[in-house]
């Protein structure tokens, strides 16, 4: 996951629940793996010898945090779980790209996978003590809608209950981007150009949902198209960015061409963004994990929520109350491919219509976050 979200939090849980489970404190080895080590026996060895643990014999569970910072880590892993039933790991990291292929290439069947993300508006609410406000949501509504605002800058578990504007700003870009793209970055790729990194990232933040022009780009910042697609993907390695493709449904693919770059998570762009509504449609897009948008001509649905053969499509509007013209891109790709449901996220507006056979659902943002945990 995303660094500050949590995960050495959740490292510290997981300890604290097998001691109340009655495992012996010296059976439980956590590291950091800021701190450089040869590999992971190294870990063990230096483990025993403070402990007097034979780590070779003991069943106990290591926690590895920041586990990509150590090369070769899977291999690692696989070598000492292979060769000693009982031992087993916790780890984490902040880069998804090389965490999964490392994990798929030595540990298949061996590993359970999870992505923690920043929090949903429910932990919000209830790290808040504001949950029981949705036990009754018709009669705070109004309550709930003022918390939703505040939580679209605020999903990171420190920050949750900061006043300052411009304090939560800096957070963000200093304590979180700037020690990814000037630090995380850097260390685990070659010939990065951290000032390169800083400028897509830029552009990106600042305008969520730009089409990304690859050749435009590069002709503009002097550099190789090449080195640009590396230069996205460093991005989207540490959650920084996500890349959303044009679906072509009636062939079943998706175009290269004409791809959206967003914030991996909304609220990263929120020291960066001039308009709310991009960064309300930056919310829906992170929220449900979205891949791919729909675009025909001159009409387009801004995310298609694909779940095997069913594809919802999810247009945002941050509108009070919506018109007519709203729902032509929305009708048009219902009728077009056969589906029965579109839904349209707003600022308030709460309905549904019907036009033909086709049901559209009109939902604001806040019960929108709510419905899709």
């Amino acid at each position: 996951g995303l660094r500050r979200v949590g995960k050495t939090t959740l490292l510290y849980q997981c300890i604290e629940q097998l001691l109340l489970a009655n495992m012996p404190p010296t059976h439980i080895v956590y590291f950091n793996l800021d701190k450089e080590v040869r590999d992971v026996q190294e870990i063990l060895d230096a483990y025993s010898t403070k402990t007097l643990v034979n780590w070779k014999e003991e069943k106990i569970t290591v926690l590895l945090d920041e586990i990509s910072k150590l090369k070769d880590w899977a291999r690692h892993v696989k070598l000492i779980y292979d060769a000693f039933p009982n031992i087993h790991f916790l780890v984490s990291s902040s880069s998804s790209t090389n965490l999964e292929h490392e994990a798929l290439q030595h540990l298949g069947g061996r590993y359970f996978l999870k992505t923690i993300l920043p929090l949903s508006f429910r932990e919000y609410l209830s790290l808040k003590g504001k949950k029981e406000l949705l036990e009754n949501s018709s009669l705070w509504e109004k309550e709930i809608v003022s918390e939703c605002n505040l939580y679209m800058s605020r999903t990171f578990p420190e920050i949750i209950e900061w006043t300052d504007d411009l304090l939560i700003k800096e957070y963000l870009s200093s304590t979180m981007i700037d020690k990814i793209v000037k630090a995380d970055i850097p260390e685990k790729f070659k010939n990065v150009h951290p000032e390169l990194l800083k400028t897509l990232l830029n552009l990106i933040l600042s305008e969520p949902g730009i089409v990304v022009e690859y050749d435009a780009l590069a002709k503009n910042l002097g550099v190789s198209k090449r080195t640009i697609y590396l230069h996205l993907h460093y991005l989207e390695f540490s959650y920084l960015i996500r890349r959303v493709k044009n679906y072509r449904v009636s062939t079943l693919s998706s175009s290269r061409k004409r791809q959206r770059a967003y914030a991996y998570w909304w609220s990263l762009a929120f020291p960066f963004i001039k308009k709310q509504d991009l960064l309300i449609e930056n919310a829906v897009g992170s929220t449900i994990n979205s891949e791919y948008y729909w675009r025909e001509g001159n009409k387009e649905v801004d995310f298609l929520k694909i779940k095997g053969k069913d594809i919802l499509p999810i247009e945002v509007k941050n509108k009070e109350v919506t018109k007519s013209d709203d729902v032509h891109s929305m009708i048009y790709f219902l009728e077009k491919y056969n589906r029965e449901k579109g839904i349209i996220v707003t600022s308030g507006e709460e309905r549904s219509m019907m036009v033909g056979r086709k049901h559209i659902v009109f939902v604001p943002l806040w019960k929108f976050f709510l419905e899709q945990e």
